[in-house]
């Protein structure tokens, strides 16, 4: 069992990052860390059901819940102080999950532009423990996403569909290959890994993607 509470997390010009952290009432070793999309939110199918997977092994979760795509003040800026806001909130998130407790174990899940969050934290951050990554849609077309996968050595899963622009299977076999990774290709899946027009093969979609990362995570 556990338990949801908002962490005091202070980000880019001492403003508060939205989030939620589900705390596991027993002990754990465990932490693991969710990015979501810009518009795709922490509150959609596939990011929410990863972190309730997550919690219901027994790990402390923290989802972080930024709403850049609603703040016309982050899109008015240049892309250099975009990436500057981005990366204090995301460095902000990974201090305070990993001061919750003395984690041996964790795990970074990131959708889209959450991807380039677990990138940025994979070659900054040293005191990252055992990581291990679920790659939702990776921007696999950004080439500084990629050298920072094939820099630092982690377990890793790519989840991506074949109708997402960010499609690239030279790409992906690359990242694969410098990881020994596992990936998942929905055959007709879009960037929100659905088939359009088709709700009952988006939910099987979903099904697939659940049951892939709960192998990984075994």
């Amino acid at each position: 069992m556990y338990s949801a509470e908002t962490l005091n997390l202070v980000g880019y010009r001492n403003e508060a990052v939205p989030n939620t952290f589900f705390r596991q009432k027993g002990e754990t070793r465990h932490v693991a860390i969710l990015f979501p999309g810009l518009g795709y939110t922490a509150h959609m199918p596939v990011v929410y059901y990863p972190g309730r997977l997550l919690a219901a092994r027994g790990a402390d979760v923290l989802r972080v819940e930024y709403t850049y795509n609603r703040r016309p003040d982050f899109q008015a800026l240049p892309d250099e102080e975009q990436d500057r806001w981005f990366h204090a909130d995301v460095t902000a998130a990974c201090d305070a999950a990993l001061a919750q407790r003395s984690y041996e174990q964790v795990t970074l899940v990131g959708k889209s532009i959450g991807t380039l969050a677990m990138g940025y934290l994979l070659t900054t951050e040293p005191r990252l423990p055992r990581p291990q990554c679920v790659w939702l849609t990776p921007l696999l077309r950004n080439e500084q996403l990629c050298v920072q996968i094939k820099q630092v050595s982690h377990r890793a899963l790519f989840v991506i569909g074949t109708a997402d622009p960010q499609y690239d299977p030279a790409k992906l076999a690359e990242v694969q290959q410098a990881t020994e990774g596992d990936s998942i290709v929905i055959d007709g899946a879009n960037h929100s890994l659905e088939i359009a027009g088709d709700v009952v093969q988006s939910i099987r979609a979903l099904e697939r993607i659940i049951e892939g990362m709960q192998k990984f995570l075994d």
